[in-house]
């Protein structure tokens, strides 16, 4: 990539960029209003500091695109009338930030000249890696022993070339470290101080694996004497391997490589595993809690299992120092089941392997859990023989005693059928005797009853014969003859008695209908309205008295010759103003003679 400043017209900006080179980034942070663009890699600058920004970086032999020449061809003019941003006068013995900071960067490097050793705990290392920077911030902190309270903290910086030359070191070392958040490094560093913000800082040059593999050592070994001085480092060690652990709890990442490892061992060894898997995480900040959680869900559900696995891949040391913690330690060496760990390689130790029964790899302890299964397997196989060689044996003991029994018990068979044939020959005479005594008594009971049978059913005939004779005696023409004139004459009196009702009925009858008809007549009221006599009906029905009409409220008067509209007049003792229209003296009924227009006749 050329150094090379570019235009963005439509943007209103300029883009600048240039091979990372740790000077020139520098220059460049103190062009106003600049931001870095991360996916490009690139500087950007508002257009408006273009006369200050060709200016600042034309030392530095930057190029420019045929767009930025084209746009200071157009507008040369305007261009060379921008003119760099004008500093403020400082007085005379005053300095200004970039003077200061600049001044103790240069007595730093003066007192510092030569690079120098320093130990701290890596923090906020690990989001690098994620970010995909090239350089990497993060600090450096030191605490007075692990897991306590930091003291000190300072920023630190390892640059492109460096990280790679560190990662180098690492990987020739045969101690296999890795870089992590939390772990203790000696480095050498170079002091500085970055002059644009003020920043004290250290730039780390080189690493010392050999120490970070030492405070790993001496992490785990802290642990260990703290369970030890619990009195629980031996609790796990000391529970037996269950005779035949196939209800497996397993603690790893979920569908790692030692996930799979572990699970295709079992599988592949045909016995009945029954798997259950807790998913954990076993690299990183958050080990100790997922771990911790896991180990407590199989705890409370301990009845369910027969032993736990807690298993990873193969990793740096470094990696397994996450689970050097006190806290895992004691859980382990509390947990109510037997513990199998599974973490590493031959040549790594981490507290696990101190405090439970260590297999290394996942496939070993898998296989652990496998070789228990087949010594129980291989033990009942021994059991089951033993016990076939004597139930073998004690089956032909029994079958020879057999064989006397069944000779004594055929020969007593063979009596006792006998007794029982002599009995039954007896015992069929008795039946015999009793069934021809049952015989004869059934014979004579059965010809008295015969005999009174006869006796009864004749008896009856002849009763039946004198009932039959008498009812037809009763049938007789001359009999019914007569019981019908009866039934005919009882008839005729009946019709005589409802005709003489009826008209009785019917007379009284059309006499209450006359008797109706005259009080209609009587009462109608075109009768009474053909005497003088009218009907006022107001808005609310027929009015009775002159109080349910307001002043000025319509009615109509029903006459016999037809029927009139009119207005209640006001009372003639009423004020003089009210405004009746009534010139005459107004009727009794309150009828306006002078207002025709108002009137109807109904025909």
């Amino acid at each position: 990539m050329a150094r090379m400043i570019d235009i963005e017209e439509q943007h209103s900006r300029l883009r600048i960029s240039f091979p990372y080179d740790r000077e020139l980034v520098a220059v460049v942070r103190t062009l106003p209003d600049r931001w870095y663009d991360k996916n490009t890699r690139s500087w950007l600058v508002p257009l408006e500091h273009l006369a200050f920004v060709v200016s600042k970086l034309e030392a530095h032999h930057f190029k420019h695109s045929e767009g930025l020449r084209a746009y200071c061809a157009d507008n040369q003019t305007q261009v060379q009338e921008l003119p760099a941003p004008a500093l403020p006068t400082v007085p005379e013995g005053t300095l200004t930030v970039a003077q200061l900071n600049h001044q103790a960067r240069l007595a730093l490097r003066e007192r510092f000249a030569n690079a120098v050793w320093l130990v701290g705990e890596l923090q906020d290392f690990d989001k690098n890696r994620a970010s995909g920077y090239r350089t990497f911030f993060f600090d450096l902190v030191e605490r007075p022993y692990a897991g306590a309270s930091e003291v000190a903290r300072i920023k630190a910086v390892l640059f492109e070339d460096d990280r790679r030359r560190v990662d180098e070191v690492l990987r020739q070392s045969a101690l296999d470290v890795r870089l992590r958040d939390g772990l203790a490094v000696r480095v050498l560093v170079k002091i500085d101080l970055y002059p644009q913000n003020g920043r004290f800082q250290v730039i780390v040059q080189d690493i010392d694996p050999r120490y970070t593999a030492g405070e790993l050592e001496m992490n785990r070994e802290r642990a260990f004497r703290a369970l030890e001085a619990k009195g629980v480092a031996d609790l796990n060690l000391a529970l037996p391997l269950p005779v035949c652990p196939l209800r497996v709890g397993l603690i790893t990442s979920y569908e790692s490589d030692a996930y799979n490892d572990f699970a295709h061992q079992l599988a592949q060894s045909g016995f009945g595993f029954e798997l259950t898997v807790h998913h954990a995480n076993v690299q990183g900040v958050h080990t100790e809690a997922s771990v911790l959680r896991a180990l407590r869900f199989f705890e409370a559900r301990a009845a369910d299992f027969d032993v736990v696995a807690i298993v990873r891949g193969g990793g740096s040391r470094s990696d397994l120092a996450y689970f050097d913690t006190e806290a895992i330690g004691e859980a382990v060496c509390r947990h109510p089941l037997k513990v199998i760990c599974g973490v590493g390689h031959q040549r790594d130790v981490c507290l696990l392997d101190l405090i439970s029964t260590s297999t290394k790899t996942p496939t070993a302890a898998a296989d652990t859990l496998i070789e228990q299964v087949e010594r129980f397997w291989s033990t009942m196989e021994d059991r089951y023989a033993r016990l076939a060689r004597h139930a073998t044996r004690r089956v032909e003991r029994e079958r020879q005693r057999l064989r006397v029994a069944s000779a004594g018990l055929e020969r007593d068979v063979t009596r006792g059928v006998e007794r029982a044939r002599l009995r039954e020959a007896r015992a069929r005479d008795r039946v015999s005797a009793a069934v021809r005594r049952r015989l004869e008594q059934a014979e004579r009971h059965t010809r008295r009853a015969e005999e009174r049978l006869a006796r009864v059913v004749e008896r009856r005939t002849d009763d039946a014969r004198r009932e039959v004779e008498r009812a037809s005696r009763g049938l007789s023409l001359s009999a019914v003859q007569a019981r019908l004139r009866r039934r005919l004459d009882e008839l005729r009196d009946r019709q005589e008695r409802l005709d003489r009702a009826t008209r009785v009925t019917l007379r009284q009858a059309r006499a209450q209908l006359e008797f109706a008809e005259e009080q209609r007549r009587l009462l109608d009221p075109a009768r009474v309205l053909s005497r003088g006599f009218a009907i006022v009906r107001g808005p609310q029905g027929v009015v009775r008295n002159p109080g349910e009409l307001a002043v000025g409220e319509r009615f109509d008067v029903e006459l016999a010759g037809g029927r009139l509209a009119a207005t209640r007049a006001p009372d003639p003792d009423a004020s003089p103003h009210d405004d009746a229209l009534q010139h005459d003296k107004p009727s009794s009924t309150g009828i306006d003679p002078a207002d025709d227009t108002t009137s109807e006749e109904t025909p």
